[in-house]
C-alpha cells in the first residue's frame, strides 16, 4: 500500500516541492523518496504546535545513515523538546559528542522579504 502526495522539503535551504511517499511497513506507516536518498522519514515526537523531533533515514551511493533533528518554531527550543531530542537521540544510539547545534540560516527569509 502507498500513498503519494507532495511535501515540502528543504533540499537547498528554501521551501522546494518534491514527492513522497507514505507506505505501510509491518503494522506502521513511513515516508520515503528514494529518488532524493530519502528512505525512512519518521516524526518520533512532536506537542503539534511549538517543535518536532524527526527520524531520517538517508542513502548517498551505497552508504545509509541516519540522523536525528530537533524542529522548533521558536529561536530556543523548549526545555520538553530538549528532553525529548536528547532521549530519542541517545536511544537510537547517537552519543552527545555526536549533536550539532546548527546556525540559524535566514537565507529563505531574505529571499521571501526581497
Amino acid at each position: 500500500e502507498a500513498l503519494r502526495g507532495p511535501l515540502i522539503s528543504r533540499l537547498d535551504g528554501c521551501h522546494h516541492q518534491s514527492t513522497m511517499e507514505l507506505l505501510k511497513r509491518d503494522s506502521r506507516w513511513v515516508f520515503e523518496n528514494p529518488s532524493l536518498g530519502v528512505l525512512d522519514f519518521r516524526v518520533l515526537s512532536t506537542n503539534f504546535k511549538d517543535f518536532a523531533v524527526v527520524f531520517t533515514q538517508l542513502e548517498f551511493g551505497d552508504e545509509a545513515f541516519n540522523t536525528v533533528e530537533l524542529y522548533s518554531r521558536t529561536e530556543m527550543a523548549s526545555p520538553e523538546a530538549t528532553q525529548l531530542f536528547t532521549k530519542w537521540s541517545r536511544g537510537l544510539g547517537f552519543l552527545s559528542e555526536q549533536q550539532a547545534q546548527l546556525q540559524k540560516d535566514l537565507t529563505c527569509a531574505n529571499k521571501i522579504l526581497q
